[in-house]
């Protein structure tokens, strides 16, 4: 049975259905060097520690990424030249056998434990066109320029490493059962990186169990996307591109998009702080006067986060405050009433004329999972105007927006398990 063919199956299973996954034949590490071709995002990696990452580590799926490392010379980013470097230097790690296609498709049940939280889903195939019909639904916009870029990435390399993460409500379904069983098995991986993380992977290869898996999926109304809104409609404009191609069909494997599909449950969302650096000092006593007119204020002796929706933590440099909303939220749109979307209408706009959040340098994000102590110092030495900490928007505000038809203000959501590339790729032909 060819990859993606199994589709068909869950077709007949259920005509009704939203959610069409299919397993697929990855192309992943040796068991032997998983734990030193698995990598982080190579842009997560600030240059000099990426730097020491290629010098040292031969198998790091970064020198894919890097194809020119230590090199005089260098095409242009994003060039298909460089593309297509991209791509030799994938076959290269095929044909030394650090990498290897499995000869069967299969789910691959990934589970990622950190020192907080574990997070369990499968790894898989999503067809494009549910995104595209709006089965996978979105709550961020995408900018058409970086989609492009990616778009011609995965049609020139011909292979996508990179996950979406999708979600679901778990209700009315028996996935959970069917990953605890391939799970009782020994793990095909089972390592920890240098972050304290532990990685397990297992595999579905039993036709018997796909179809399983595939009829449960199938009850699911819609799937969410959590992170990657660029990399599925990458994806999807990629399958669109294709379908024009002589020799198209509608089982090729370039109609579906990488994903790593989570049930709510597994999620872990955190804040983005705001860190607001004005070109000018404030009046800070003005500033909790204006304040008053849509917030309870009360003074905080130590760092303070907020312990729900509709309150704010802020530090200026006469300390810590907490801000509670003390307006009644009365707007149809469910984007109003996000914490983020408070945040921009009461004080980044109003007070700090700050407007374009995603292009203004006077702002800066802070994922909720870093510690604040180094800008609250900056605060103290009067380099920094304020820092403003968020509680976590919810699964249901998520899946609400979406619902909607409605996109979040810019990085209102960081979410988890953050992947890791290189583990299991899928070859897109």
């Amino acid at each position: 049975m060819q990859t993606a063919d199994i589709a068909l199956i869950s077709r007949l299973i259920n005509k009704a259905f939203m959610a069409e996954i299919i397993p697929f034949r990855a192309v992943r590490p040796t068991r032997d060097k998983v734990h030193l071709v698995a990598t982080r995002s190579y842009v997560t990696y600030q240059p000099r520690h990426l730097n020491r990452k290629l010098l040292e580590n031969p198998f790091s799926f970064v020198h894919i990424i890097n194809p020119e490392f230590g090199k005089s010379r260098k095409s242009r980013p994003n060039s298909d030249t460089r593309f297509n470097k991209i791509k030799q230097r994938f076959e290269e790690f095929c044909d030394d056998k650090i990498l290897a296609q499995d000869e069967k498709d299969a789910f691959y049940v990934y589970r990622q434990i950190t020192p907080t939280h574990s997070f369990t889903g499968i790894i898989c195939g999503v067809a494009v066109k549910e995104y595209t019909e709006g089965h996978i639904k979105i709550h961020e916009q995408t900018l058409t320029s970086r989609v492009g870029v990616f778009t011609k990435y995965l049609d020139i390399c011909d292979f996508n490493a990179e996950p979406v993460l999708l979600t679901y409500t778990d209700k009315g379904t028996h996935i959970d059962p069917l990953i605890a069983k391939s799970m009782s098995a020994r793990p095909e991986y089972d390592f920890t990186t240098t972050d304290r993380i532990q990685h397990q992977l297992w595999l579905i290869d039993n036709k018997e169990d796909i179809a399983a898996v595939q009829k449960e999926f199938a009850k699911l109304e819609c799937l969410y996307i959590a992170d990657g809104h660029h990399r599925m409609a990458s994806s999807a404009l990629l399958g669109e591109k294709r379908m024009k191609r002589k020799g198209w069909k509608p089982t090729d494997i370039s109609n579906y998009a990488l994903a790593l599909i989570l049930p709510e449950k597994e999620l872990n969302i955190r804040p983005f702080h705001r860190v607001i650096r004005l070109d000018e000092p404030i009046d800070e006593k003005q500033l909790l006067k204006d304040l008053e007119s849509h917030f309870k204020i009360t003074k905080k002796s130590r760092t303070y986060f907020p312990k729900a929706n509709h309150e704010f933590g802020m530090r200026i440099s006469k300390g810590w405050y907490s801000l509670k909303l003390k307006d009644k939220m009365v707007s149809e749109k469910v984007v109003e009433h996000l914490d983020p979307m408070i945040l921009t209408n009461t004080i980044l706009e109003p007070l700090f004329d700050i407007h374009d959040q995603k292009t203004d340098r006077r702002i800066q994000f802070i994922p909720g999972k870093e510690s604040i102590d180094k800008y609250e110092k900056s605060i103290d030495q009067g380099l920094t105007t304020a820092l403003f900490t968020l509680h976590s928007t919810s699964t249901a505000q998520l899946f609400a927006v979406s619902d909607a038809n409605e996109i979040m203000p810019p990085k209102s959501t960081y979410v988890e398990p953050k992947l890791r590339s290189g583990l299991t790729i899928m070859k897109l032909s």
